[in-house]
């Protein structure tokens, strides 16, 4: 299971690094999902059997893996009425590091799970970056997927 707590680095991005909450000043790129990390797309090629009922299960193999993730911008950096700014920096920021990953240039998606050890993963933008308003526009939600060539960690 892709772990939520720990500390992911995309390019000059840092995920779910600081502190969240009262009286924090750190502002965020906080995931609070992730799909499709954990293990690859699976290609199980079948046929009907021909002339009769069931069918044909065919040697299977692993694909590559699509990692899905979602989270928010926080910003405890500025009160109210400046965080407008700094979201838009950070989504730019977001955005540029996502854009220099387009095939055929890849990235490396790093992380360290909680008791575990670093795990790295060759990436390339999938999923357009989707960012919304929320929270009466005091945060942004995110959204963007990444393919790996990769079947294993």
């Amino acid at each position: 299971m892709a772990d939520y707590s720990c500390t992911y680095t995309l390019g000059a991005i840092v995920f779910n690094n600081g502190t969240f909450g009262h009286g924090s000043t750190d502002d965020l790129y906080w995931i609070d999902t992730i799909h499709g990390l954990d293990g690859p797309t699976l290609r199980v090629p079948q046929d009907d059997v021909p002339f009769g009922h069931g069918g044909i299960v065919h040697r299977s193999w692993k694909g590559p893996r699509h990692p899905i993730f979602e989270g928010r911008l926080i910003v405890q950096s500025v009160g109210l009425g400046g965080c407008q700014a700094v979201l838009n920096t950070m989504e730019a920021a977001l955005n540029a590091a996502l854009d220099a990953i387009l095939a055929p240039t890849s990235g490396t998606l790093s992380w360290t799970p909680a008791g575990g050890s670093p795990e790295s993963l060759t990436v390339f933008y999938e999923q357009t970056l989707d960012v919304q308003p929320a929270d009466n526009y005091r945060t942004r939600t995110f959204e963007f997927g990444l393919v790996s060539e990769s079947a294993d960690i």
